[in-house]
């Protein structure tokens, strides 16, 4: 009966560890309302990024962001020269190219991505400013 007692307890901690574990890393990217992104978007390390393209950019953008063209050859060079520890939020026209932006920074390291719930459409929806 000891016996596997202990062989339970082996396996247990055997099959535990992390070398067996298939376990997936949390999603740490959040999808946030309008008033959590004006929110968030005051605070010092907080940097809006705009992932459309620039002719899209060109019709209206949120006051401040920084636009880095997803579609373009360069997103993932020009993301790479940001600064890992700050705190991300971006937008594109719905949402589709934020998820897949989002993705590739958080592939990339960055601990601190948010998405806007429905993108510059919902933001200028709910009556927002924008900036042309």
């Amino acid at each position: 009966m000891k016996f596997y007692l202990l062989l339970t307890v082996f396996l247990l901690l055997f099959l535990s560890h992390p070398t067996f574990s298939q376990e997936v890393p949390k999603d740490s990217i959040q999808v946030i309302s309008i008033d959590q992104f004006e929110k968030m978007s005051s605070k010092k390390k907080a940097r809006i990024v705009d992932v459309r393209t620039p002719e899209e950019v060109s019709d209206g953008h949120l006051n401040g962001a920084l636009n880095i063209n997803f579609l373009g050859e360069t997103f993932a060079e020009e993301i790479e020269k940001l600064d890992k520890k700050k705190t991300y939020l971006l937008y594109c026209r719905s949402g589709s190219r934020t998820r897949k932006a989002a993705d590739l920074m958080q592939d990339a390291g960055f601990k601190h991505v948010y998405m806007l719930e429905g993108g510059i459409t919902a933001w200028k929806e709910a009556g927002k400013p924008i900036e042309k």
